[in-house]
């Protein structure tokens, strides 16, 4: 996989990568990991509304409460319901932050193929930053980030989405060479967004409490950050398997189950609280340098950077988590 960027349209670089890059549709993961549930595990059309601990039943199970009424007394609740996390929020986690910048995102699927191979692209102009990345042969998604949004009435609430397709389109080809902007008019509109960044500072994550007996938290309702390294949903897949990991001992375990499980989510959280702390710390130092507006900023990231992450910055995509087993 290479990446090809342009910046500012007047000058091109092309960087060799030693290892794979790789875009997949969510839809197509969450499907995958469906088919191999049993029947009847998965609930539809159903939100988290609120989480209590019932201190009455010996084991201190926590009660899920949904949207549509029901109750559920539950051995384990595992957090992943996104930036707006419920049960972020029952453990305590600080409130996210939100960036300066607005992400538009789609696909675009041209059925005789799109031409550009397996080339990851970035290209950057004054005010955007925009990445192009095959899934397969016909396959693209794209994601435009803006500095700042278009108009900034429309953009005074928390995490406001905008689903205007006309205007996601038209921000997405801002400034963008023919043959990108002919791949985003082509886009699926059903697949269009436009969110405000939002990230957990990573200062946070050194005392964040992520569990609490046994319920805790993945994915981004642990460690949001912003798109600027690529690791977000890599991350969310590390923190699966690390918890799978953990959990497995505890259905043979014989005896208190509830403090084996509670072990195990402890085991999970220290394995992850340092590799989900330094993504989260280059994703903001990444983000700051994108959005920093002097020079003396840039010269001042650029050398934190340089501490924090001497040598390959490329080094975290070569991180090892494990196997299952």
């Amino acid at each position: 996989m290479e990446k090809k960027c342009a910046i500012h349209g007047d000058k091109i670089l092309e960087i060799s990568y030693r290892t794979e890059c790789r875009c997949l549709k969510r839809s197509d993961l969450v499907e995958t990991l469906a088919r191999s549930l049993p029947g009847g595990c998965i609930r539809f059309e159903c939100q988290v509304d609120a989480i209590s601990v019932d201190t009455t039943m010996t084991g201190r199970w926590p009660i899920v409460s949904t949207s549509n009424g029901a109750t559920i007394r539950a051995k384990v609740v595992i957090g992943c319901d996104g930036s707006n996390s419920v049960v972020a929020k029952f453990l305590g986690l600080r409130s996210l932050r939100l960036l300066p910048m607005w992400a538009a995102r789609g696909l675009t699927t041209i059925p005789e193929g799109h031409g550009f191979g397996n080339r990851f692209q970035q290209l950057v102009a004054e005010g955007v930053s925009f990445r192009l990345t095959p899934i397969d042969d016909k396959t693209l998604h794209f994601n435009a980030v803006h500095f700042r949004p278009p108009n900034p009435k429309e953009y005074t609430c928390s995490h406001h989405r905008h689903r205007d397709p006309m205007l996601i389109r038209q921000l997405a080809m801002k400034a963008m060479p023919d043959d990108v902007a002919a791949v985003v008019r082509r886009c699926d509109t059903a697949s269009l967004s436009l969110a405000q960044l939002c990230y957990r500072a990573p200062w946070h994550m050194l005392l964040e409490p992520f569990h609490m007996g046994t319920v805790t938290v993945a994915g981004d309702a642990m460690h949001a950050m912003g798109p600027f390294i690529g690791q977000g949903g890599s991350c969310s897949l590390e923190d699966a398997v690390v918890l799978a990991r953990c959990l497995a001992p505890t259905t043979v375990a014989a005896g208190d189950r509830t403090g084996c499980i509670e072990e195990a989510i402890v085991s999970y959280v220290q394995q992850r609280r340092g590799r989900i702390l330094r993504l989260s710390l280059q994703s903001f130092l990444n983000g700051q340098l994108i959005a920093a507006s002097s020079w003396l900023q840039k010269m001042m990231i650029k050398a934190a950077m340089a501490v924090f992450f001497p040598g390959n910055s490329h080094a975290h995509t070569n991180y090892d988590c494990g196997s299952l087993s």
